[in-house]
């Protein structure tokens, strides 16, 4: 008789969880978002929802690319109010993303035009503990 093994696989969340970035009681995601339209943060929603479904990143119709430089900063997308938003976020654990910045890029333009540096920032103070994050609730079931 064959001896078999039975291979059981690394039990994986069912879901990505998404957190924003947070300095003290300081939430600047948040603060983003809220001065955008309705439609952006719709968009923003339904595109971490979306995202939230599909166990690798590299099938979320957000995913754009991993940045250049040593912090691990990749880019997602969406297209809300006729414009080009971007999340610079960071990949923290299994399935986890933090977002790091939310912001508008056109033609090689960011706008604010530090959110790059910005993100790298934030990357280096949560790596240090310095700052911390806050889980995001997304509802999945609509």
């Amino acid at each position: 008789m064959p001896n078999h093994k039975k291979v059981i696989p690394f039990p994986q969340s069912q879901f990505w969880k998404f957190f924003d970035w947070v300095d003290g009681e300081s939430n600047p995601i948040e603060e983003w978002l809220d001065g955008e339209s309705d439609e952006v943060r719709m968009t923003f929603n339904s595109t971490l929802k979306d995202a939230s479904k599909r166990r690798d990143h590299l099938e979320w119709s957000c995913y754009r690319h991993k940045m250049e430089g040593p912090e691990g900063i990749h880019e997602l997308g969406f297209k809300a109010d006729r414009r080009q938003y971007r999340l610079l976020v960071k990949f923290d654990g299994v399935q986890q993303v933090v977002i790091l910045c939310g912001c508008y890029h056109k033609m090689g333009r960011w706008t604010p035009a530090n959110a790059p540096t910005t993100a790298v920032v934030r990357a280096k103070a949560l790596s240090s503990g310095k700052a911390t994050r806050h889980e995001r609730q997304i509802q999945v079931d609509l």
